[in-house]
């Protein structure tokens, strides 16, 4: 008899431990998809902290008639650049584009500032032509007349203080591509 009870308390045993080993497998299961959720949370915010800081950084083409006439002369594109956030911007990039000349030009500024006020680039570091312009724009000569600094397209790249790289394209929509 005292086998049968040996046995009968040693298989309740192996059954409780076995209930215990699936009670403790279904918790560490439930805090492994909280810990997630609360990841994904945490990366979410940062994102978004990040991306709120990135926004107020922006630019936008000037034209010679403007406000900024004495620094664009006749015939330079310019742009104006503000860094309205907290940090400083590096390895701004300023593209412009002229789609109907199939011209685009690259101005590249190390650092920007925060600062309340609007910066003025003007002309370009590197420029290309792709393509063939409209034949409207060629003049007589064989050379290409550009549109107005204010009519260009403008793309804005610049990497923010956490080394992120951004992209604000010429309708203003801001994109992480990094």
């Amino acid at each position: 008899m005292a086998a049968w009870i040996t046995a009968f308390a040693a298989l309740v045993a192996a059954v409780v431990a076995a209930l215990v080993l699936l009670v403790v497998w279904k918790m560490q299961r439930a805090l492994v998809g909280r810990s997630r959720v609360l990841e994904q949370w945490y990366l979410a915010y940062r994102e978004e902290r990040w991306r709120a800081q990135a926004d107020l950084v922006s630019a936008w083409p000037v034209s010679e008639r403007e406000t900024f006439e004495k620094i664009i002369t006749r015939g330079v594109v310019g742009a104006a650049v503000r860094n309205g956030s907290a940090s400083p911007v590096y390895e701004l990039e300023l593209v412009y584009r002229d789609p109907e000349a199939a011209w685009t030009a690259v101005k590249r500024v190390p650092m920007v500032a925060p600062a309340e006020t609007a910066e003025v680039y003007a002309g370009f570091d590197e420029d290309k032509t792709d393509g063939d312009p409209h034949p409207d724009r060629v003049n007589a000569d064989g050379t290409i007349r550009l549109a107005a600094s204010a009519q260009m397209r403008l793309e804005l790249r610049f990497t923010d203080q956490q080394g992120r790289r951004w992209v604000r394209d010429e309708r203003g929509v801001l994109t992480s591509v990094s």
